[in-house]
């Protein structure tokens, strides 16, 4: 009995109570170690990725923050290198370094902080933009702990190119609506024009009307197809139109076709000499135009006319405004129902085997088979346009 009361008391006794204290705030301890960093990055990811905090206003804190930290470190290390720079038993090339050092860090914190800084009006008033070509794309975390990033790429009506980053339940989002739609996507857009943050996004399989009313064609492309005049970047050309036009505007002719020339037509009723000519200008797009020689005389390929265009979306070349039709529809982003509803029924439509459709303009004349053949891929979307108005043999 004694000995149970002695144990008893031991229990009782102020080392006892002190052992385990120690005991709970080492169990604290190591809990703090293992758990709480792993919470700590549980939630970072969690912020970062969540769709609540990547979108909107709190995506562009999560670059401000991030811009912001870095630009103060930035300042900071700039603070601490000019304090040892007057310094005076600082070297002359201790001097010189910690002198470069400072603009370094002064620059980096101007182009951290710029974008920011410039993105602030745009808060309320967002940009807006239709992309297509759309790729979805992600990169790997580092470690166990690194979350992956998800990004968002196309391309948008004036053909150029833009890059969001995304959440994970967005970018799967959007992958199963791209490949259930054979590819062919769109998505709309509202974003900060400095720091490509995300404001808003939503995926579409048909464009809605405001779309087109973003980006209002020259006023100077009729609305009718027989006007037979084609928007090219901002020029519109009315066929049949001189290839000094063209060249005028800073398109070349091909290598391959420079050297070429066009034998002059000397009876009544006889046949243009004609040929089709590749043209490139300074962004790398490519056309072909069908050129005759109207004249007596033979002619060097660049005094020739222009009396056909054919343009193939097929290799990218032209997207959206780049490239546009009477009325303002637009290469890769117009429908066969836009086409239908602004034209009217063609004369003439063919559907291929294996997909694509094509529907065919012309006027009700033999002596001027004037045209238009406006293709479209699965989707129905317009991405093959050719274009003639020139007669092949004189009237007289």
């Amino acid at each position: 009995m004694n000995n149970i009361n002695e144990n008893r008391t031991d229990e009782r006794t102020p080392d006892g109570k002190k052992n385990k204290a120690e005991l709970k705030w080492f169990i604290l301890f190591l809990a703090v170690i293992f758990f709480l960093p792993s919470t700590i990055l549980a939630v970072m990811e969690w912020f970062t990725s969540a769709d609540a905090f990547a979108i909107g206003i709190t995506g562009f804190m999560q670059t401000a923050i991030v811009h912001g930290g870095l630009g103060l470190v930035a300042v900071i290390i700039a603070l601490v290198l000019f304090v040892l720079l007057i310094r005076p038993d600082a070297t002359f090339l201790q001097k010189v370094g910690r002198t470069a050092g400072i603009l370094l860090c002064v620059a980096a914190a101007f182009f951290l902080v710029r974008p920011l800084v410039l993105d602030i009006p745009y808060l309320k008033r967002p940009e807006t933009a239709y992309l297509e070509r759309l790729e979805f794309e992600y990169s790997r975390g580092i470690g166990d702990y690194g979350s992956d990033d998800y990004y968002l790429r196309g391309v948008d009506m004036t053909g150029e190119r833009h890059s969001f980053e995304i959440s994970e339940k967005r970018y799967e989002e959007g992958r199963a609506l791209w490949g259930g739609n054979d590819y062919n996507l769109f998505a709309k857009v509202t974003y900060l024009p400095h720091t490509s943050t995300l404001m808003s996004l939503e995926f579409m399989t048909e464009l809605d009307a405001s779309g087109a009313e973003l980006y209002p064609p020259s006023p100077e492309l009729p609305n009718d197809w027989e006007s037979f005049s084609i928007q090219i970047n901002d020029t519109v050309y009315t066929l049949p139109v001189p290839l000094a036009a063209f060249l005028d505007d800073g398109w070349v002719i091909s290598e391959e076709n420079a050297g070429l020339s066009l034998a002059g037509v000397e009876g009544p009723y006889a046949s243009y000499e004609w040929e089709w000519v590749s043209l490139t200008n300074d962004h790398e797009q490519d056309i072909s135009v069908c050129v005759f020689n109207t004249t007596e005389s033979t002619i060097p390929v660049a005094e020739s006319t222009v009396g056909g265009i054919h343009v193939i979306y097929g290799n990218y070349d032209f997207s959206g405004t780049e490239l546009r039709l009477p009325g303002g529809l637009m290469l890769g982003w117009s429908t066969r129902e836009d086409v239908l509803k602004l034209y009217g029924q063609p004369n003439d439509s063919f559907e291929a085997t294996y997909g694509g459709y094509r529907l065919t303009y012309e006027i009700d004349d033999p002596l001027d088979p004037a045209s238009w053949k406006i293709g479209f891929d699965d989707s129905g979307i317009l991405d093959d346009v050719m274009v003639h108005h020139q007669a092949y043999f004189r009237s007289d």
